[in-house]
């Protein structure tokens, strides 16, 4: 069933590349419905613009792909059902149980997604397929700790100790269960304050995240400092229009990409919450007790600081688990970006992952281990998922 709808999927393409078919908004063209995989990435952004963006932006978005997966897989698998229909209500179920306040925009959605459907059986069969899908994962995450309201970070003000009126963001979700198996990747915690790789840390942070530093740095600090999942995930949306997969291929590569990401950044919180440990910032314009990191008073970075602890970086651990999923299914392809200020087209994943790594200390708000230590858990937890 699977390489049936590859090979309709590709003889489509052909033909109407041909002439054959023409293309929808050729004068006499014969509308062609959009394919499984197509209806997939339709639904996928859907997801990205109903789910909030914060750190917490992954875990759900998780929810949507796993049950899309299944969903598709289990309609592939059935004969007479629709993948499309299986596909949509999935997605939409999911969508709308967490966010019911965007349920008239993605019944919207559903609604035109299923026009393109022939009414009958086979719609009726992909249909419960979906909802069925969407029903087991939001019954498996009942009770898991999402928005805990009573775990709240608090910390003595101290050398190496991140402090800041603002509560920490997400602080419960280092605490929700587990989105994906096997163990936690060990890391081994932030240099110790006064250390040598500490201090190399520190010094790299002051001179190349000071504001009015480098501009050519600050630049690359700006272009990374929007909201990641969306930098990548559309990114990615727009490779796969350009270069289509199957269905399966598909929605395997996103159930992959979110269940890692969710996971990474859930280890990564809780590092967080549990380490404590200040930001360059701060740092910088305290007194430490080391005499060879003396403070350096009116020292602000480039990028805003946000509210929560340095160790490991989430963006960090965002972007290693994005880039080591897609690698593991696609290869170390090209990608472009569209952040703040003009798109930049890197050529692989590595030089993304270069140039994203170093944003953040060029930016000012993290030390180099908590990068180092972030790539590590992002690409640990993307290679258990892909299997």
């Amino acid at each position: 069933m699977y390489r049936i709808h590859r090979c309709l999927s590709g003889l489509t393409t052909a033909v109407v590349a041909a002439g054959l078919i023409a293309a929808p908004g050729v004068p006499g063209a014969v509308a062609v419905a959009p394919t499984p995989a197509e209806v997939a990435l339709d639904w996928q952004g859907a997801a990205l613009t109903t789910v909030p963006f914060s750190p917490a932006q992954g875990l759900y978005l998780s929810f949507t792909s796993t049950a899309v997966d299944r969903a598709a897989r289990k309609s592939l698998r059935t004969a007479g059902s629709s993948e499309v229909a299986a596909v949509a209500r999935a997605a939409h179920d999911v969508l709308v149980e967490y966010f019911p306040g965007s349920a008239g925009a993605l019944g919207a959605r559903l609604a035109a997604t299923l026009a393109e459907v022939p009414d009958g059986p086979a719609e009726d069969r992909g249909s419960r397929i979906g909802a069925d899908a969407a029903a087991a994962v939001i019954e498996s995450r009942e009770g898991d700790g999402r928005g805990d309201a009573s775990i709240v970070y608090t910390a003595k003000p101290g050398v190496g100790v991140w402090v800041d009126p603002r509560p920490m963001a997400t602080a419960w979700y280092g605490f929700v269960d587990r989105v994906d198996g096997g163990r936690p990747v060990v890391v081994d915690g932030p240099d110790p304050v006064g250390s040598a790789a500490y201090r190399a840390d520190l010094a790299e942070a002051r001179d190349d995240g000071r504001a009015g530093a480098d501009p050519v740095k600050a630049a690359t600090a700006t272009f990374f400092n929007v909201p990641a999942f969306a930098l990548y995930r559309n990114a990615l949306i727009a490779h796969l229009r350009a270069h289509p997969l199957g269905l399966a291929e598909v929605t395997d590569l996103f159930a992959d990409l979110d269940r890692a990401t969710a996971e990474g950044m859930r280890q990564t919180w809780r590092h967080k919450f549990d380490e404590g440990f200040w930001r360059p910032g701060a740092a910088l314009t305290s007194d430490d007790g080391d005499p060879l990191t003396e403070p350096v008073p009116g020292w602000t970075p480039v990028l805003p600081v946000p509210p929560y602890p340095d160790y490991p970086s989430g963006h960090g651990t965002l972007t290693g688990a994005f880039a080591e999923t897609v690698r593991c299914h696609l290869g170390d392809i090209p990608l472009t970006l569209n952040g703040a200020g003009a798109p930049r087209t890197y050529a692989s994943l590595a030089t993304l992952e270069q140039d994203a790594f170093m944003s953040r200390i060029w930016g000012g708000i993290h030390f180099r281990d908590a990068m180092d230590d972030a790539y590590l858990i992002g690409h640990t937890v993307a290679r258990h998922a892909c299997g």
